[in-house]
C-alpha cells in the first residue's frame, strides 16, 4: 500500500463527507487556531485528488466554507495529501 493510499484509508475511515465544486471526498477538519473562539478558519486535510480551488465553496456537515487557500503535501514528487484553509460562512440550508 503506498502512502497516499494509506492517507485516503484514514480519511475514509475518520473523516466526514465534503462536496467541492461538484468533487466528494472524506475531509478532516480542524481549527486553525483552537485557542482563539472568534476565529471561524479550519484547516482541511483531504485525499490527494481531491483538489479545491481557492475562492470556490466547501461544503461539510452541514456547514459552508470557502477555500481561502489550498495545497498539497509531497513525498518524492508524489502527493500524499491536500490541505486547505477554509473559512466558515454560516449555517447550510439543509432542507
Amino acid at each position: 500500500m503506498t502512502r497516499a493510499a494509506f492517507v485516503a484509508q484514514m480519511l475514509e475511515r475518520y473523516g466526514e463527507e465534503a462536496v467541492c465544486g461538484g468533487q466528494k471526498a472524506p475531509v478532516v477538519l480542524r481549527s486553525l487556531r483552537p485557542n482563539d473562539l472568534q476565529d471561524s478558519r479550519s484547516i482541511c486535510t483531504a485525499p490527494a485528488e481531491f483538489c479545491p480551488r481557492e475562492g470556490t465553496k466547501l461544503s461539510c456537515g452541514g456547514r459552508l466554507y470557502t477555500v481561502l487557500r489550498c495545497g498539497g503535501r509531497y513525498l518524492k514528487n508524489r502527493r500524499l495529501y491536500t490541505w486547505a484553509v477554509l473559512q466558515q460562512e454560516g449555517e447550510e440550508d439543509c432542507e
